[in-house]
């Protein structure tokens, strides 16, 4: 009886002590989580890290992104005009915008936010005053129909922004379409573009000196609003303005006073585009060009080697295409490259509506497909074009040249003057064995130092002699682009019912087969290389994958995903609260 006695106290001993470690290993365990807890914050003070766990690594923002962020010296104050009750689709643009935002502010608390609803006022013409300001401002806005109890009624929205910094305000217009009702790949795209569009945006407001690029004119060039696209879309990162040559030397060009007796020639932009002249270039004009070009100047040249229009086939079936006089084949040869008085026919090709409401397939409107290999190309889709010529390069000692664009192969090549019969092409069977020559190139890029196509040239005296004008033979580093078809860049024109004139459609899209193409990308991508922001082509090509629910889905089963989310994390916690319950009475009970 002593001994059982002895042994019972000596295990209850054990017992109580095991008890009272455990007790002292839970608080040891207590205050080292609460010093690791307190440690991580006080580090967190001082280092600041974010992990992604996405797949597309969507909440991870490029060192562009982060540097622009990063960079604001003050309060920056963005105002999104997207608030109130939306549809479906903009309530995904929203959530979108302030993941975005919340990102910005988690790098920088300079950056501040509000939503607002523009609708907010009951009073018509109270809210219609606030629609023309933020209309004034540059915003777009979009008349949606949503649904209500009494059917469907138009509600006008403001997918946009207005960013200010240091009292200077850039509109953003978040959302981009051509339609009237923005579609869901509309929004799903705009969505992916977010931060493409606010980082551009707020290094225009943060750098000093914004790159400037400029569109010639005077030669026949396309007009302003058949350039709006382009031009709205390089207004985010650059100061966009039109120049007139008209032979004055200091066009492109401007000196300044080094001292009493030295003067520095500098260019005025960093990048002139020359799209789709129809005129002649007079010697003076030329040689400003060349030696805008010598001073380091970087040119887009979109060129036709062909003069043909289909406006001409809206009275007659034919026309005839004669070589384009523009008078600068001498000056772009001897940079490295010849656009042939021909035009370049292929099956594959962009379809143009007949007389019976039909879409048939347009030789003369070859689509161009990108050359990969090349930053700017890599995520490049087909191009769409008008009339092309084929274009060769020429060996050039010191330049590098890279093929950006070409036809599909199996080609017809139809030299000047080009009969375009639009019966023979859309209705006639045709004569497959015409066609057959290799891609033609559409579109090179070079890069290197270029010489002076006047070297070894008589140039007028008062130029040459002029002691105020830096005349080059030999360039720096520099980069040009060539195309042989000038409505690359051309975006399509819908004029309104209502007669308040016509609108700029988005630069890619045909609106009769109503697709889109990679024109405005791909030149966005050429333009950004040249002037040296390959930052922006990395963000241009940035995806996120959107998971939409499916409809259809959610209607057959939405009491069993109902259910599945409600009921089974309950059931769940019971059964683990059970099993912890169970463990520790078979864990004592064997003690």
């Amino acid at each position: 009886m002593y001994s059982q006695n002895f042994l019972w106290k000596a295990e209850n001993g054990k017992i109580m002590k095991q008890k009272n470690n455990n007790k002292i290993n839970s608080l040891y365990f207590m205050l080292l989580s609460i010093a690791i807890i307190i440690s991580i914050n006080i580090i967190s003070t001082f280092y600041f890290a974010r992990l992604d766990l996405s797949s597309e690594k969507r909440f991870s923002l490029s060192k562009t992104t982060l540097d622009n962020v990063k960079n604001l010296e003050d309060v920056v104050f963005i105002q999104v005009y997207l608030d109130g009750d939306l549809p479906a689709g903009f309530k995904l643009l929203k959530n979108s915008v302030k993941e975005m935002l919340d990102e910005f502010r988690a790098y920088n608390k300079n950056v501040q936010y509000e939503f607002i609803n523009p609708s907010a006022n009951e009073d018509k013409k109270e809210r219609f005053k606030v629609y023309k300001q933020l209309a004034d401002e540059g915003l777009a806005y979009y008349n949606v129909p949503v649904e209500n109890k009494d059917g469907y009624a138009q509600k006008t929205l403001f997918p946009s922004a207005l960013i200010t910094y240091k009292g200077k305000s850039l509109p953003l217009n978040l959302l981009v379409s051509s339609r009237n009702v923005p579609s869901e790949d509309d929004l799903n795209n705009s969505i992916q573009k977010l931060e493409l569009n606010f980082s551009t945006i707020l290094n225009k407001l943060v750098t000093k000196k914004v790159k400037s690029v400029a569109f010639t004119s005077g030669h026949g060039e396309i007009s302003k609003i058949e350039i709006a696209d382009i031009g709205y879309e390089l207004s985010k990162s650059y100061n966009v303005s039109f120049v007139k040559l008209n032979g004055q030397l200091d066009a492109l060009n401007e000196r300044v006073e080094v001292d009493s007796i030295n003067t520095s020639v500098t260019n005025k932009y960093d990048l002139i585009i020359i799209a789709k002249p129809d005129s002649s270039f007079n010697e003076n004009d030329k040689f400003i060009l060349d030696q805008y070009i010598m001073h380091g100047g970087k040119v887009v040249w979109l060129l036709d080697g062909i003069s043909a229009s289909m406006d001409s086939l809206y009275a007659s079936t034919s026309t005839v295409g004669f070589p384009s006089m523009l008078n600068i084949d001498d000056i772009i040869f001897n940079y490295g490259v010849r656009i042939n008085a021909n035009l370049v026919l292929n099956r594959n090709a962009l379809e143009i509506g007949t007389a019976e409401g039909v879409l048939r397939p347009w030789d003369f409107f070859p689509l161009a497909l990108p050359k990969k290999g090349h930053i700017i190309t890599n995520s490049i889709e087909t191009i769409k074009t008008q009339f092309v010529s084929s274009l060769d390069t020429i060996s050039k000692s010191g330049l590098r040249k890279t093929v950006l664009l070409s036809t599909d192969r199996d080609c017809r090549i139809m030299p000047a003057p080009a009969i375009i019969d639009i019966v023979d092409i859309i209705y006639g069977q045709p004569n497959l064995s015409l066609y057959r020559y290799p891609a033609q190139n559409l579109g090179v890029l070079i890069e290197g130092s270029f010489e002076s196509a006047y070297k070894n040239r008589i140039i007028d005296p008062r130029i040459s002699e002029n002691k105020d004008f830096d005349i080059k033979y030999t360039s720096p580093e520099t980069k040009m682009a060539f195309f042989s078809d000038g409505d690359i860049i051309r975006n399509q024109v819908m004029n309104q019912d209502n007669g308040n004139g016509s609108i700029p459609l988005p630069l890619g899209y045909d609106r009769h087969t109503k697709k889109m193409f990679d024109n405005k990308k791909f030149l966005m991508n050429t333009l950004n290389y040249m002037l040296g922001d390959t930052n922006l082509i990395y963000l241009r090509n940035k995806e996120l994958k959107i998971r939409l629910l499916d409809k259809n889905k959610i209607n057959n089963e939405r009491l069993f995903w109902q259910i599945t989310n409600t009921v089974l994390p309950i059931i769940l916690i019971i059964l683990l609260g059970l099993i912890l319950n169970l463990s520790k009475k078979m864990k004592y009970s064997k003690k």
